[in-house]
């Protein structure tokens, strides 16, 4: 096995095999607003928002594989249940907290003639849990 970059569950996404090719983060809070005193607004924040990790994967199936990880990444968006998130950064290894797979995409490119794309590029959004969620913590 080549190098790990990052562990979602039970997929491991590497340098050969899926790898990941960027990572994306998104958050949000949410503030309620009241205007008070000549309409000037008061903001009171309210809760956290939603927090999202999107992953761009790729492979190279006939060379690298990577298609294994990619069915271990829907076996982990299809068992709908909250999974740690492991990143590689620098020469330690970087617990990201618990996550859920929302969803993972596929597009094939230049397909060979066996009928699998030569090139495959993957996209898998994670939502990030929070403290109270299945007993995860920050």
């Amino acid at each position: 096995m080549s190098q790990p970059l990052a562990m979602i569950g039970e997929a491991i996404l590497a340098v050969i095999g899926l790898n990941p090719q960027g990572i994306d983060e998104d958050g949000a809070a949410t503030w309620a607003g009241l205007p008070v005193f000549d309409d000037d607004m008061f903001w009171q924040a309210t809760a956290g928002g939603e927090k999202t990790i999107t992953l761009r994967l790729a492979c190279r199936p006939h060379v690298t594989g990577g298609l294994d990880q990619y069915e271990a990444l829907k076996r982990v968006r299809d068992a709908r249940k909250p999974v740690d998130f492991i990143r590689m950064i620098g020469s330690s290894a970087e617990y990201q907290g618990r996550v859920g797979v929302r969803r993972v995409g596929r597009q094939e490119r230049k397909l060979a003639p066996d009928g699998r794309g030569w090139s495959q590029e993957f996209t898998c959004e994670l939502i990030v849990m929070g403290r109270n969620s299945e007993g995860a913590g920050f």
